[in-house]
Parts: structure tokens; sequence; C-alpha cells
């Protein structure tokens, strides 16, 4: 899949409407769809995470 194809994927799989993917302009394979959208997913958490403890330990 090309570089659209893969922000397309990446958005709707992940519910983000308006995602961007800084990544070269290349055909993807499935593989690599899969480790950028387990990446993207995991740093996605972390942050929620992140945030959510922050403003609570905030008050």
């Amino acid at each position: 899949m090309n570089r659209q194809e893969l922000e397309q994927r990446l958005r709707k799989e992940l519910s983000i409407p308006f995602y961007n993917a800084k990544v070269a302009e290349r055909d993807y394979s499935e593989a690599e769809f899969q480790e950028m959208k387990k990446q993207l997913k995991a740093d996605i958490e972390q942050y929620a995470t992140d945030y959510v403890d922050e403003h609570n330990s905030n008050g």
C-alpha cells in the first residue's frame, strides 16, 4: 500500500480521522502497516495514561 492508503487505514482502524503519518512516500507491506499500527496505538495509549495521570495528580 502507498502512503495515502497507509494513512487512511490507520485513521479508520484506530479511529483518528485527522492523523497524518510522517512517513516516506513509498509502498508499505502489510507487516510494516501492522507494526506501525501497533506502535501508534501504544504511543496513543501511553500519551493518554501520562496525560490523565498528570492531571489527576495535579488535582
